[in-house]
């Protein structure tokens, strides 16, 4: 007998809420429960804030899942709603219940924020992903530009390279790659809830298209599909018969939550932008290249897809959709151009049929593109290892009025907390020009009172006057440890041109 919704939902109904007298499926917190093949799959809504506290929570849920008759396994994970005001659909009165008992377990609202202490400090490294070297994401600002089938040839070019490469379809709304790679099945559970990759043309892979049918639509909110996310990519096996050199990353197209969420958690080793020649899918592509700048993910370079079009039977060129705008792009923008790829039927049809053409076609011209922009990729990567920053130690001192940031392999500065609230990386203080950059006076006194790490890759300062909008990464503390007495000198002549004083 096969398990269904209700059944499953009956049984979760057991389960309490955090610090609630009702259960989580009458609370709302309880994701669309997917069924597939006799696997189980949901999540479930807890204050972000005891994620961690609620796990046996979570394993409650898995537990009495598991025992109804005909679920083969079970698959559940902890999300938080994202605050109010993001933009998201808005929750139901008991989840905004539920959210603010559980964040104090006293139905007190919000909890305070910790104080700033003189204790040295540090943002916790992100997890590295067990059996895989180095991550890289192929990306897009929009969709329809051929990622995931540049995306599947890039890997197998690193493979062709003699790399061990993986493949992850992040792509859960529109999963790409079973099709690309000719793949079926389901991929087997090993050493409990740990998945084995499936194989394909020598890459191991894993994507939502395994666990789901590929005409069903997939309806989850950004918080699961995070979740799912995180699941696929750390609860595999990659690493089973030795770890990968590299996992590549296809990620969903655009610039949204889930994206940015990735880029924050996963410790990425660089990214890779895919766009076709065309004005309008460049400037998504900015976009995206701009996110991952964003959040210190350094950009592998760009890749210009449907570059032209040669007739095969008249051998006319065609720019259908332009050409070499991508690298002029590229070029503007100061990144890498890895290589441009003709619009060809061959490579459609192949990648239609599961062969993609970098592994059943390596002698053909295409194939050789695809290899060359590998080992440019490739190239890329090692040289951003090289030049890559580690995050510092921090500390907050004298009551708060300083900060130390301490490199592994460089100099220790120290940053006044007045200095680094004048010259917050803000847009209040930034502006979103040099014309538009605001002087700021009046903080002699002004202290540290929190640090926010935020992904792997920079801190959110908040100080005691209310300021907490600036997002300080670690290649701006550089700067400013480097520059800080001509930094310094400048806002000082600053207030006296403006006649301002330091209060």
């Amino acid at each position: 007998m096969s398990a269904t919704k209700d059944t499953v939902l009956a049984e979760l109904r057991r389960i309490k809420g955090p610090d609630l007298e009702s259960n989580i499926v009458d609370l709302g917190l309880v994701s669309e429960i997917l069924v597939k093949d006799d696997r189980v799959y949901f999540s479930i809504t807890v204050p972000a804030a005891r994620a961690e506290e609620l796990e046996p929570l979570r394993k409650a849920a898995e537990t009495v899942v598991a025992k109804v008759p005909g679920v083969a396994g079970v698959s559940a994970v902890l999300t938080a709603e994202a605050p109010q005001g993001t933009g998201r659909a808005p929750e139901s009165a008991r989840v905004t219940q539920a959210r603010a008992r559980g964040m104090t377990g006293n139905g007190g609202g919000r909890a305070p924020a910790a104080p700033a202490t003189d204790a040295g400090t540090g943002p916790k490294p992100l997890a590295a992903v067990p059996g895989v070297k180095s991550l890289i994401a192929v990306a897009s600002g929009k969709g329809g530009v051929g990622k995931s089938t540049v995306a599947v040839n890039l890997a197998l070019g690193l493979k062709a390279a003699g790399k061990k490469v993986g493949i992850l379809d992040a792509d859960i709304y529109g999963p790409s790659q079973p099709r690309l790679l000719g793949l079926k099945g389901q991929p087997q559970v090993v050493k409990g809830k740990t998945l084995k990759p499936m194989q394909g043309h020598g890459l191991k892979a894993m994507s939502m298209g395994f666990m789901v049918d590929e005409e069903t639509p997939v309806i989850w909110r950004g918080p699961m599909v995070v979740g799912a996310l995180n699941q696929m990519l750390r609860d595999v096996a990659w690493g089973e018969d030795g770890d990968l050199d590299v996992l590549i990353i296809d990620m969903p197209p655009g610039t949204g939550d889930v994206q940015l969420t990735m880029a924050q958690q996963v410790p990425l080793s660089g990214a890779v932008i895919v766009s076709t020649p065309q004005d309008l899918a460049l400037i998504d592509a900015r976009k995206g290249l701009a996110m991952f700048r964003k959040v210190g993910v350094p950009v592998l370079g760009i890749v210009e897809n449907m570059s032209t079009f040669i007739c095969p039977k008249c051998g006319e060129r065609s720019d259908i959709f332009g050409h070499g705008g991508a690298e002029a792009e590229a070029q503007r923008l100061g990144v890498p151009f890895l290589g441009a790829v003709p619009l060809d039927m061959d490579v459609r049809m192949r990648s239609d049929s599961g062969q993609p053409i970098t592994a059943t076609l390596p002698d053909s011209t295409h194939a050789q593109i695809f290899r060359d922009i590998a080992a440019r990729t490739w190239a890329e990567l090692e040289q951003a290892k090289e030049i890559a920053v580690r995050p510092p130690r921090l500390e907050v001192s004298d009551g708060g009025t300083m900060l130390t940031v301490e490199f592994a392999c460089g100099p220790k500065y120290e940053l006044p907390a007045e200095m680094l609230r004048v010259m917050s990386p803000s847009a209040e203080v930034q502006g979103h020009s040099p014309e538009q950059r605001v002087t700021v006076g009046g903080k002699r006194n002004v202290k540290i009172r929190e640090l926010r790490p935020v992904g792997n890759y920079a801190i959110r300062i908040a100080f005691n006057d209310g300021h907490d909008t600036g997002l300080f990464t670690w290649t701006y503390l550089q700067q400013l440890g480097r520059e800080k007495d001509k930094r310094w000198g400048q806002y000082l002549d600053e207030l006296a041109k403006k006649g301002l004083s330091r209060g």
